[in-house]
């Protein structure tokens, strides 16, 4: 049997196991889904929340809590190890063989090669109605678009996306924010009396997401050679992120600094008391 991944690189295939499964009703869904968003284990997916705490949460009765779960261990997904009211909570555990299957699914999908883009972006015509060999109707670009288009590409952010032109870091790696990935950075950065990485790098907007630019999607194997440079790389980054946010914060200052002076300049004639010839003029 193949070795199982860890439930956070795996839950979403686990989730569209019980989703597409016909015969699992509505509420023992929603249970499942519940304890695998909000509790689930980083490594092995048990949970152990009370049913009370369950019930609260989805807006159900704990006795319709008790019978979702009967309903869920039935087909398979999950098993319950009920607990006392001695101190000792319920366990909730993702069966080995739904793991299995969740497994399966993902190395499935990672085995599905991705279509090449030149440019980034959907391949279609560029304009038009008619989809043709030559992709539209021949008639003249929109200029406002195109002006629209050369402003978006002058303020996006020069990182190594496919969209861009001068991807300067094609070493980066995206990794959105909030998922298991990025708590094992956070992790290891501790381990090397370092910031987490909210802390350390700016947010950066990708394909709709909020996440950081990273040397891999997940760090290498403590003490290994591929782990320490990983970390002179993700310290290059840190630095250049930090001496950028510095710039950023002074260019205001030294900005607003000129026009005071522009404006006391202007006032000086008017402090100057005036000559002699000017007052003789007066006279």
């Amino acid at each position: 049997m193949s070795e199982l991944l860890p439930f956070c690189k795996i839950k979403l295939q686990y989730l569209l196991e019980m989703v597409t499964d016909h015969e699992l009703d509505d509420n023992a869904l929603r249970v499942a889904i519940y304890l695998a968003l909000a509790h689930a284990d980083h490594e092995t997916g048990e949970s152990r929340p009370s049913f009370e705490t369950i019930g609260a949460a989805i807006g159900k009765h704990v006795k319709s809590v008790k019978r979702a779960l009967n309903k869920v261990e039935a087909a398979g997904y999950m098993t319950v190890e009920r607990g006392t009211n001695k101190g000792k909570s319920s366990r909730y555990r993702p069966t080995e063989e739904a793991l299995k299957r969740a497994t399966d699914r993902r190395r499935e999908g990672d085995k599905v090669v991705p279509l090449g883009r030149a440019k980034g972006g959907q391949s279609c015509p560029q304009s038009g109605t008619d989809l043709s060999d030559k992709g539209g109707q021949d008639r003249p670009p929109n200029r406002e678009q195109e002006l629209r288009k050369e402003q978006r590409r002058a303020s996006a952010p020069d990182l190594p996306d496919e969209g861009q032109s001068g991807g300067t870091r094609p070493d980066l790696v995206f990794v959105p924010r909030g998922i298991c990935f990025v708590r094992d950075w956070d992790a290891r950065l501790a381990r090397e009396g370092m910031t987490t990485l909210e802390r350390s790098l700016p947010l950066s907007p990708h394909e709709h997401h909020l996440g950081f630019w990273l040397p891999a999607r997940t760090p290498a194997p403590v003490d290994s050679a591929e782990w320490q440079a990983q970390l002179r790389l993700l310290r290059d980054v840190i630095r250049q992120a930090q001496d950028g946010a510095c710039a950023a914060h002074f260019a205001p200052r030294i900005a607003s600094f000129a026009p005071r002076q522009m404006q006391r300049a202007s006032r000086l004639p008017q402090d100057v008391a005036p000559t002699v010839g000017e007052n003789r003029h007066a006279v």
